[in-house]
């Protein structure tokens, strides 16, 4: 495992937009820019709020190990439930359409793989 100490570690939050079929979706790359060569990946795929804080949090706790993450977008640029009864309507969707919900998460995984290879990512299935 790779920890990053020292005073020139930084953690970098880049959005990335990217598509899954026609819908725009935009995630978050978090890495450590002082680390040089190859470290593992993950993948993260947020509740059913959307992409938020929470995730944004446990993506930089991530990177500060030595782990380059994506934070996936399940549900497209832009939309994040506010409230529970929205909330619930959008994670209804996925939950009623598990082939779509699989095409979202792979959508975040090649950008994983491949947004993300320039900094030496290790990704395993």
């Amino acid at each position: 495992m790779m920890v990053a100490i020292g005073a020139h570690s930084e953690i970098v939050f880049k959005p990335v937009e990217y598509k899954q079929a026609d819908t725009l979706l935009e995630g978050l790359s978090v890495y450590d820019d002082a680390l040089k060569g190859k470290r593992p990946a993950v993948l993260i795929v947020h509740q059913w709020k959307g992409l938020g804080d929470y995730e944004k949090k446990r993506a930089e706790m991530l990177a500060r190990l030595g782990y380059n993450v994506f934070a996936a977008d399940i549900y497209g640029k832009g939309i994040r439930p506010q409230t529970p009864q929205a909330a619930a309507a959008e994670a209804g969707k996925y939950k009623n359409d598990r082939g779509l919900l699989r095409a979202r998460v792979r959508a975040g995984l090649d950008v994983l793989r491949h947004c993300c290879s320039m900094r030496s990512v290790n990704v395993r299935r």
